[in-house]
């Protein structure tokens, strides 16, 4: 399996966002650097439909095995390629220290066929905590519990 994992971890690496991603023709005035942004902030409020993060990145969720064929080893390999191949993309993930492998693999696959936007102005952010334990995509690693 870690000929394929070595594989997946050379898809994840040509998924990382093209240096020209937002290369524009001429450069921007500050005022139209602040009318971006603000267009951007707009974007994250609407109710606009978006494509899962597998549009943008180029890789498909069956392309990953499931967890029970991959050691954790393997796991902290892929998960750790993915989350900086998501940094590329101004996408930031954040899980909780005592988070197991298995549950941040399969955190960050589901974001594959999620909506997300991709902006160039700052950061979106993952913590994959609703703010509410009862529900939590993080069950007991919720830090929400310890605020209960």
């Amino acid at each position: 399996m870690q000929a394929y994992v070595n594989f997946l971890l050379g898809d994840i690496a040509a998924g990382h966002r093209p240096k020209d991603y937002y290369k524009k023709s001429r450069k921007n005035s500050p005022d139209e650097d602040l009318q971006e942004a603000l267009e951007e902030s707009e974007k994250i409020f609407s109710q606009e439909r978006r494509p899962g993060f597998a549009g943008y990145c180029g890789l498909k969720r069956e392309s990953f095995p499931p967890t029970d064929q991959l050691s954790e080893d393997q796991l902290a390999q892929v998960t750790s390629a993915f989350v900086l191949m998501m940094e590329s993309w101004n996408l930031l993930v954040s899980f909780p220290d005592d988070l197991p492998q298995i549950r941040r693999y399969e955190l960050l696959m589901d974001i594959l066929v999620k909506p997300v936007m991709i902006i160039q102005h700052g950061f979106y952010g993952f913590d994959f905590c609703t703010g509410n334990p009862v529900g939590c995509e993080l069950g007991e690693y919720c830090s929400c519990l310890k605020i209960v």
